[in-house]
């Protein structure tokens, strides 16, 4: 009876493993293909915002297209990081290349930041040397288009997010809601220079880099946090749960390590019964439930008991 249960267990756990690897691929190219999608977008907006920034001579504007053309490099740069993803495993990287996913977001990060106080520069020079604004209907319905693609690509990162349970999709989320935020602002402030004064230009081409270097800063700081190995508390209370569901079973310590969407837990354990039947069985189960419900693979030392 053990061994039929035990050649069940092996059978379930292998084709569990191949269907997880096969969910992986497809994922991490669903990822791919948004990221190029997305920066062809993005590449579309920058020169479209870039010539009308130099037809009527608006900082703002000008701010705006450069925005777009950061975020089409943070794209692409996002696209190479997903693609080595792609490779497989082997004996120097034995997780795979997940961790690329965590440098994608210190670069991403980085590029927002240095964005932002290029865009303050250039604004308050503009502010100290102004020069006039020349307005135009057609172009402020252009940018109201550009800022409703903002807003398209903010719920199309926002479900990849959910989907793929990426920080990097978090971040361009956050990066779009902002620039769409920026985009409607810009054609209200492109408006009222006719009006007002080119004055408010500048002005708002200040506002739009704060709001964009507070983002790049928040970006950064979670960044290094996560690419220095710090502990997900959510995804190690989980593991913690499950294992602490099952009697028979002592957890002394927990290590939890992410590679990407490779997930691995180190544990200590040990056992309450002498029986290696009873022990074996429990492990199985154990490791299945982990494998199940949380996508990883659970490593287990064992003290006490026999096993």
């Amino acid at each position: 009876m053990l061994c039929v249960s035990r050649v069940f267990y092996l059978i379930v756990l292998n084709l569990s493993n191949i269907n997880v690897k096969l969910y992986t691929m497809k994922n991490k190219k669903g990822k791919i293909i948004i990221c190029a999608a997305a920066a062809a977008v993005n590449l579309a907006l920058f020169l479209v915002k870039l010539y009308i920034a130099m037809v009527s001579n608006s900082i703002s504007i000008y701010v705006d297209s450069l925005n777009s053309l950061a975020d089409s490099l943070v794209l692409i740069l996002s696209f190479a990081g997903f693609y080595i993803c792609l490779a497989k495993p082997d004996e120097k990287y034995p997780f795979g290349f997940g961790k690329t996913e965590e440098l994608i977001n210190v670069l991403l990060s980085t590029v927002i930041l240095v964005t932002g106080f290029a865009f303050a520069y250039t604004s308050l020079q503009r502010f100290m040397y102004p020069v006039p604004v020349w307005y135009s209907v057609k172009y402020a319905v252009a940018l109201l288009i550009g800022a409703a693609v903002k807003l398209g690509l903010f719920f199309v990162f926002k479900a990849s997010s959910k989907k793929y349970n990426s920080q990097v999709f978090s971040n361009l989320t956050l990066d779009s809601i902002l620039d769409f935020l920026i985009s409607v602002c810009i054609v209200v402030s492109f408006t009222l220079t006719q009006r007002v004064g080119y004055a408010v230009d500048s002005v708002m081409g200040m506002a739009a880099a704060a709001v964009i270097i507070i983002n790049g800063i928040k970006s950064v700081l979670l960044a290094i946090k996560t690419i220095i190995g710090r502990r997900d508390d959510r995804l190690c209370g989980e593991c913690e749960s499950i294992i602490k569901s099952f009697d028979g079973i002592e957890i002394y310590s927990l290590e939890c390590h992410i590679y990407g969407e490779t997930k691995i837990f180190n544990a200590d354990l040990s056992f309450k019964s002498d029986d290696y039947s009873v022990n074996n069985e429990l492990l199985n189960s154990l490791c299945f439930k982990i494998k199940e419900q949380l996508d990883a693979e659970l490593y287990i030392n064992t003290t006490g008991g026999k096993i």
